[in-house]
């Protein structure tokens, strides 16, 4: 394997994992955030960033042809599952709230298209993080 390929291996793989966290991170973060002044904003920047994580999500396991360096990268994937039941629990309630009961996820007037799907989105996003992640996980190349 020649040195370039090797470096676009781990760039990839590493710039997918900020990524999954990053997503991760933000919707454990939403209970917290709640809805300030710009009510659905961080909402809506996730709703608009799923798309990019299930697309970096193939990329977790691109380190595997690198059997000592993926020997390494895998272990990112005990923290990324601790994060995950943070991460439910706003789509959890997001779920009740908006797809359930139709209501808007911030008190806003008219309710957007995109509030009733946003929560099985993230369920399918979460669930694909996860599969990736356990893929990325095994060994076998």
């Amino acid at each position: 394997m020649s040195l370039p390929e090797m470096l676009l291996r781990l760039g990839t793989s590493l710039v997918a994992w900020l990524v999954v966290y990053t997503h991760l991170i933000w919707l454990g973060t939403l209970r917290i955030i709640g809805c300030n002044t710009d009510a659905d904003e961080l909402w809506r920047l996730l709703f608009g960033f799923t798309p990019v994580v299930l697309g970096f999500s193939w990329l977790l396991s691109n380190t595997k042809k690198l059997p000592e360096v993926h020997q390494i990268i895998r272990w990112f994937v005990l923290p990324l599952f601790l994060l995950v039941p943070l991460a439910l629990i706003p789509i959890w309630q997001a779920f009740l709230q908006t797809t359930l009961d139709g209501a808007a996820i911030c008190l806003v007037d008219p309710i957007p298209w995109w509030h009733r799907g946003w929560a099985p989105l993230q369920v399918v996003a979460v669930t694909w993080i996860v599969v990736m992640s356990w893929r990325a996980w095994r060994i076998r190349a």
